[in-house]
Parts: structure tokens; sequence; C-alpha cells
């Protein structure tokens, strides 16, 4: 089935609990995109004394030798892997550090209906400490976990169970939200009974289509309900 970015509805009044990836999702991915592809890429071609198309090829195969890791979304493993000060890097680029469309505004209707709000993030927890300090994230969600906190990223039942034990949440109540269709399935697959893919996690790149699942860009099209002067 084709989804295309639109409004989409949802049975907000049983809904409890709101799941929600960090990067792509509540934040824009151009940080992150800039970082790992643009500005890792040059670092490690200055370092290490190559052209930065060689230096961008071969950290973009390894990217893809380990994507759906751990490893993949760890800044000591990248640090060892490449010799650079993954987190320094990050901090050079705060500037880009942005709320998507009305995420910001539906976080804050999410509070006043008293859902409980989680962050549930692949990032490390100095990529999570770098963004907060920007977005002051957690002050509009309940709780902020990192599946490095578990060992196992979200693409694996291992993290869902972990995040279950710790939160109770009821699957039957709760909406989870990302950017990533393989971690989408990971959450359907266990049981989680909502489940929303955002088109554009990057505001620098146009709009994904045949996502297969309903997608949507602002959350005005997934919560009319909220204040979008916030």
């Amino acid at each position: 089935m084709r989804w295309e970015s639109q409004e989409i509805l949802l049975p907000w009044d049983d809904i409890d609990t709101i799941l929600l990836d960090m990067d792509g999702t509540i934040l824009d991915l151009n940080y992150d995109n800039h970082v790992w592809n643009q500005a890792l890429p040059s670092a490690y071609a200055e370092k290490h004394s190559i052209n930065e198309k060689a230096a961008r090829s071969k950290l973009i195969s390894h990217m893809r030798d380990i994507h759906g890791t751990i490893d993949f979304y760890s800044f000591p493993y990248w640090a060892q892997y490449t010799g650079l000060d993954i987190t320094a890097l990050h901090r050079g680029f705060t500037e880009l550090i942005q709320f998507r469309p009305g995420a910001k505004a539906f976080l804050k209707w999410a509070k006043t209906k008293k859902k409980e709000t989680i962050i549930a993030t692949n990032a490390h927890p100095e990529s999570i400490q770098i963004k907060n300090e920007i977005s002051a994230l957690s002050a509009y969600v309940n709780h902020i976990t990192s599946s490095h906190q578990y060992g196992y990223p979200k693409e694996t039942t291992e993290f869902w169970e972990r995040l279950q034990t710790e939160y109770q949440f009821d699957k039957a109540k709760t909406i989870f939200i990302d950017d990533n269709a393989p971690v989408i399935e990971s959450s359907e697959n266990y049981g989680v009974a909502y489940n929303l893919i955002v088109a554009r996690p990057d505001s620098q790149k146009p709009l994904k289509t045949n996502l297969g699942y309903p997608a949507f860009d602002h959350y005005a099209e997934i919560c009319p309900q909220i204040n979008l002067s916030h």
C-alpha cells in the first residue's frame, strides 16, 4: 500500500504512551547527516592524508557493513575506528540542531494531555547530551532512553523487551514514531499498536514516498489539536 504525507486520524484519547525516535523524528536529521556524511569524511581525509572522496567511500562502506548494530551508533566505536574525536566533531556544528516542523508544539500538547512521552533512540548518550544542551529536549518529555543502555539497537526484539520492562507501557495504547522503516517494523512486530514514519527527516532533502507505513512531515498532520504558536 502506498502512503503519502497527509492528515492521519489517530484515536489520541486511546493512546497513553508516545514513543518517539529523536534524530529525524523530533530533531532535524540535517545535523547528523552533515556531521557524519560531510564533516567526518573531511576530517578523516585530513588526518590520514587521503583525498576526501576516498575517505567518504571507505567510511560509507564500513557504515553499510555495521548498519543495524549497536556499534553503528557508538561514538567510542567510531572514535577508535577513525582516530578522531567524534564528540568534538559533533560540537562543531550545533547550530544545525533544530526541532522538526511542529515537533515542539506536539510535545507541549502531549504534556498538557498527560501522555507519557519517551524518546527511544539509538543515539549514543554523548549525542543525546549535546542535542539536549542545545534543544532542552528533556524538558519536553518524560524520559529519554538510549539503546546503548540496553546493549541492543531498536532493530532488535531485545531492545523492545527491555524498554517494556523499564516503562511497563500498554502496547495496545502506545504509538511509536520513527524515520527508519526497519525500526518501525521491529516495533510493529513487538506489538506496538500504532506506528508512523516521518516522510522528511532531513529538512534539506525532499519528501520520501512509498515508505510502507502511514507517513507525515508536519506534526499537525497527525495531531491537528496542537498549538502552532508554540
